[in-house]
């Protein structure tokens, strides 16, 4: 009995702990608005429907290039150019099939990057980090309506 209670007991203060880190990692700093985003690449998913996979090379330089003017830019400054996070629950059924595929399903925000009118990035936002998934081509993983269409 005393050892179903101890595991009991991990498990809560486990979940806590993760809870701890999820939130102090969505919830940006004061000063993580002023500081200049920089970005990871050890999450980039090369399958599924936003894989990386078939990006050809005039894409990828597009890309990079996007990256390279984000670099230059604070992270209040990313936000006024139509980049926002949005909470998973609100993405397609299948971009929320696909981060329990890759093993992300405690996320509860991705951010989107954008590109262009139609082109999003997809990553986590942790404080001043952008960790890269999905390249969108078509804004499809989370499709809205066009206004006045």
């Amino acid at each position: 009995m005393a050892k179903l209670r101890s595991k009991q007991a991990f498990r809560e203060i486990q979940a806590q702990f993760t809870q701890q880190q999820k939130i102090a990692r969505q919830s940006p700093l004061a000063n993580s608005e002023q500081e200049k985003l920089s970005w990871q690449v050890s999450l980039v998913d090369y399958e599924g429907d936003w894989g990386w996979q078939s990006i050809d090379a005039n894409t990828l330089k597009f890309i990079i290039d996007k990256l390279a003017q984000f670099e230059t830019m604070k992270w209040a400054e990313v936000l006024s150019t139509g980049s926002h996070p949005l909470q998973v629950k609100h993405l397609c059924a299948a971009a929320q099939q696909r981060l329990q595929e890759l093993h992300l399903e405690d996320e509860d925000e991705l951010f989107s990057l954008r590109l262009s009118a139609k082109q999003r990035l997809w990553g986590i936002r942790d404080r001043h980090l952008y960790k890269i998934l999905w390249y969108d081509p078509n804004h499809t993983v989370y499709p809205v309506e066009k206004k006045h269409t």
